[in-house]
């Protein structure tokens, strides 16, 4: 008996999880180019909700530098994402 390898079974779940991750990576290198190199690094994760843009970053410290390039984040991430995001939130990952 043979089995069939993996890569022959269509997973509609995968692919859409799979194109989810590659649309917020893709926001999430838009959203390090307007920001200053340092910074940028900080910038780990971005995910769009509704109208929200909740960007992810390591320490306390780098999120209020965040929040002050908000306005640049929102314009570049507006022509990106659809509804237009009018909100910004900042959120630490944690460190465990």
């Amino acid at each position: 008996m043979s089995f069939k390898s993996i890569d022959t079974f269509h997973n509609y779940a995968l692919d859409q999880l799979t194109a989810k991750l590659t649309q917020q990576q893709d926001l999430l290198s838009t959203i390090q180019r307007v920001l200053p190199e340092d910074l940028a690094t900080h910038a780990l994760h971005c995910v769009a909700h509704n109208t929200t843009l909740m960007v992810y970053t390591d320490l306390a410290v780098w999120s209020s530098q965040l929040r002050f390039h908000k306005a640049a984040m929102l314009e570049v991430a507006a022509t990106f994402t659809n509804p237009v995001l009018t909100n910004i939130q900042i959120r630490l990952i944690s460190q465990k």
